[in-house]
């Protein structure tokens, strides 16, 4: 709001232009008189007399300045009157109250546009508070729903943990196996005498694993169907061997099972070919059945286990002769059968050490956990005559689907195949595999990868998990095989060292 002080200190500049306008003027004029009275005082002096002309002179010089003084205070007077009506009229009367009136109009005006302009702040906050509400609810949907290929890993990695401690239990049940044969603990078949070991194992190979077609098996009576028409000093092959009872012409010999032949020597057929071993030395029997529950068209399938197999052939591998049992205690109370007996479980020692990596490797590819054994779902089993029923939430069921999608749909590609390649119980060297290697193989997979970033990113830490289980199995293998070297190379300098140590001895008067 601007006050009458104010728009008079305003207008006096205005006033002051004004007078000096209107002195200059005045100004003008008077010298215009000025000059026409001189000249006529000029003619009017060249006619009268010297005195007259000083009076005139006075006269007109006095006139002037009277003209002068009057016209300016005539003019400050109306200068004064003007600024008067121009501060208390004009400007007081109609200016200030104008501007009073437009000033408020203008800051209600200001007042409603700040008011329309935070409305469209407000607006513009709230709809882009709605658009980063959107966009987050919509990543969080994009991102917390996994792939179904992402599910790979999380179904088939449930039974690992417990696979792997199961194959664990079973490698220290096999390295307590041989140490006790070795050292001739009570209830072992040697345990007493080194026959008694002999004898047992002979007694298994002819019952079990005897095929009596080895050893140049022929036929020499020709004619004749059956070998056992064959004259006993006729026989070749291992047919006499392999009699149950040892008497000639018995019709019971080799194996009771055929598809065991020469299993106890057979070590790409028993160990290296399969992804899984029915090996559970958990429980106290050889054979496993998988049976079905909530199916009454669905049998069961009894397997007979590998543990026996697997038994036979480490004894066939390592320590085919066991330690001597011909220690008394009279005997270990002499020096150098305290050194023999010493030397004899250093032998035993070296013998489980290279026993370690056999037992690591059959733990490996042991059976898996068996929980779950419940379902409505029949398979056939090697068979094709006998449905097995497996529950819908087993991991195997899983892998089955992904080796499933691998092999070829022709009618040869049935369940008893795939549980056949994988085992109904999936070792966790079998897990491994397939999630190490078989998973890859379908190109689903990788087609599954034009996913979200999220679900590309839990595939790869998945994968890096996967990759991290391989890492450590094949740790734990190098440091069996640096064990196992670093044995060899003792035995193969102790006798360097043994002789070494007595040119010492001797060379020192020592008693070596």
């Amino acid at each position: 709001m601007i006050n009458a002080g104010d728009a008079k200190q305003t207008m006096m500049p205005i006033g002051r232009k004004f007078k000096g306008l209107f002195v200059t003027l005045l100004l003008f004029s008077v010298i215009y008189v000025s000059s026409m009275v001189a000249t006529s005082k000029q003619a009017y002096a060249n006619n009268c007399h010297i005195s007259d002309c000083a009076l005139a002179k006075e006269y007109v010089k006095e006139s002037h300045n009277d003209l002068i003084e009057h016209t300016i205070k005539e003019f400050d007077s109306d200068l004064q009157e003007f600024q008067n009506w121009l501060l208390k009229e004009l400007f007081r009367g109609e200016v200030v109250p104008a501007t009073a009136a437009m000033v408020t109009q203008m800051s209600a005006v200001a007042m409603q546009y700040t008011q329309i302009i935070g409305t469209f702040i407000d607006a513009q906050t709230q709809l882009d508070t709605q658009r980063i509400l959107r966009k987050l609810q919509y990543e969080a949907h994009r991102d917390y729903v996994p792939s179904e290929t992402f599910c790979y890993f999380g179904t088939n990695v449930k039974s690992m943990a417990a696979t792997e401690n199961k194959g664990r239990y079973n490698a220290l049940a096999l390295s307590r196996i041989s140490l006790d044969r070795q050292m001739g603990t009570i209830g072992t078949a040697g345990g007493s005498d080194l026959s008694g070991d002999y004898k047992s194992r002979w007694d298994q190979f002819v019952r079990t694993y005897c095929d009596p077609l080895d050893n140049n098996f022929q036929d020499l009576t020709i004619g004749e169907s059956s070998p056992l028409g064959v004259p006993h000093e006729r026989r070749t092959g291992l047919m006499l061997a392999c009699e149950h009872n040892g008497v000639a012409g018995s019709i019971s010999y080799g194996a009771e099972d055929k598809n065991r032949y020469n299993r106890d020597i057979n070590y790409t057929r028993l160990i290296e070919k399969p992804r899984t071993l029915d090996v559970d030395f958990t429980d106290d029997s050889l054979d496993s059945t998988i049976s079905s529950a909530q199916s009454s068209s669905a049998g069961s399938i009894n397997q007979l286990g590998d543990e026996e197999d697997v038994i036979a052939l480490s004894k066939n591998l390592y320590g085919h002769k066991v330690l001597s049992r011909r220690l008394t205690r009279a005997t270990l109370k002499r020096d150098d059968a305290k050194r023999l007996y010493l030397t004899l479980r250093s032998i035993a020692a070296k013998r489980n050490v290279a026993q370690a990596s056999y037992n690591a490797i059959v733990a490996l590819k042991s059976a898996g956990t068996t929980h779950e054994s419940t379902g409505s779902v029949a398979k056939a089993d090697s068979s094709g005559g006998t449905n097995v029923t497996l529950d819908n939430h087993q991991t195997r069921r899983y892998m089955a689907a992904i080796i499933d999608q691998l092999l070829p749909a022709n009618p040869g590609s049935s369940a008893a195949n795939i549980f056949g390649l994988i085992g109904y119980s999936p070792s966790y060297f079998s897990q491994l595999e397939i999630l190490a290697k078989r998973i890859y193989q379908d190109p689903g997979f990788y087609a599954n990868l034009y996913d979200t970033p999220a679900n590309v990113k839990r595939k790869k830490v998945a994968m890096k998990a996967i990759e991290l289980m391989v890492d450590r199995a094949i740790y734990e293998s190098q440091i069996r095989r640096e064990m196992g070297i670093s044995v060899l190379l003792a035995s193969k300098l102790r006798a360097a060292h043994r002789t070494t140590n007595r040119d010492l001895a001797l060379a020192t008067g020592q008693d070596h």
